[in-house]
């Protein structure tokens, strides 16, 4: 095998088509299908199923993409390594947390002159997992609970993956500042219950525990989903919903935005995750300088 047959089935699997793949990729289809059969050839095993509308991995081309976006991150990462002149790229995966724009702000106004692109992207935790194992991503920020923390340090073992405590932090409770409960100084799940919830939206995992809010979903109220801080920040001060998390707000939402922590509330971690084969970058490394800083500076100064 070469990394041009990784190529290839990274491109097949990505546009469904081995036509569509051939042309994207600039050789011919039966060159494309040839390759695609030492390779299966090679490990026997079969990397796609083919039908009249296309084609999809099968689980062991699952497997096999998953090592082979591994290899070429990795030789693509050599390559900027010993390129002269070659700006790089640093990326940051997380949770919705507006207290992260603070750290890395920092980060590209010291190293704007050595590298090119700079990435804060707010995903689910499906994505962020991938992210960090594909090495996609340099670094990853979650939290974990104690429904979540069993499956994701497994997760974690499997996949090469090491986390990082950052903080420990109990459920707040996120209201509008005209809400109803806004009043309250601590509010029970008791309160909640006539309220709507504003949840983040998260892929189906076939598993609750990757959800990102802390509170569970109740039968008897109303849930609204978004994929966007914003949008979760605009329908709180809209409305009567309510929102669960850290209880930091560092954004612009801070004068419109009530936190109450919530009672009898358990406490969870906010983690940061790497990959441990590849070698921290000075860009990450000075993130989680400041984003340490940010968050011991909200601890001392809470809203």
């Amino acid at each position: 095998m070469n990394l041009q047959q990784y190529r290839y089935v990274l491109t097949i699997a990505k546009v469904g088509s081995f036509s569509q793949a051939a042309k994207e990729l600039y050789v011919t289809q039966p060159s494309l299908s040839s390759a695609i059969k030492e390779v299966e050839k090679e490990l026997d095993i079969q990397l796609f199923h083919r039908s009249k509308s296309g084609v999809c991995l099968t689980e062991a081309g699952s497997d096999f993409l998953i090592y082979a976006k591994r290899i070429l991150a990795q030789v693509e990462e050599m390559e900027n390594h010993f390129s002269l002149g070659t700006k790089k790229s640093f990326t940051v995966v997380s949770q919705h947390y507006d207290f992260l724009y603070e750290p890395f702000a920092k980060v590209t106004k010291k190293f704007q002159a050595d590298c090119r692109n700079f990435y804060l992207i707010e995903t689910t935790t499906k994505r962020i997992l991938e992210s960090i194992r594909d090495f996609e991503s340099e670094l990853g920020i979650l939290y974990l609970n104690p429904q979540n923390k069993r499956l994701l340090e497994r997760y974690f073992s499997q996949e090469s993956l090491k986390f990082e405590v950052l903080g420990n932090f109990s459920t707040h409770i996120y209201l509008g500042a005209d809400h109803p409960l806004s009043g309250k100084s601590v509010i029970t799940k008791e309160d909640l219950l006539v309220y709507p919830q504003v949840r983040f939206f998260q892929e189906d995992s076939g598993s609750v525990h990757l959800d990102e809010d802390p509170i569970d979903i109740s039968k008897e109220q109303s849930n609204f989903y978004t994929s966007d801080r914003g949008t979760l920040m605009n329908l709180l001060v809209a409305s009567d919903a309510y929102a669960s998390g850290l209880g930091i707000i560092n954004g612009l939402t801070k004068e419109q935005i009530v936190l109450r922590p919530l009672k009898d509330a358990e406490v969870h971690s906010l983690v940061v995750i790497s990959n441990k084969m590849r070698k921290p970058t000075e860009f990450g490394e000075y993130f989680l300088k400041h984003l340490k800083k940010t968050l011991q500076k909200s601890a001392r100064d809470p809203k």
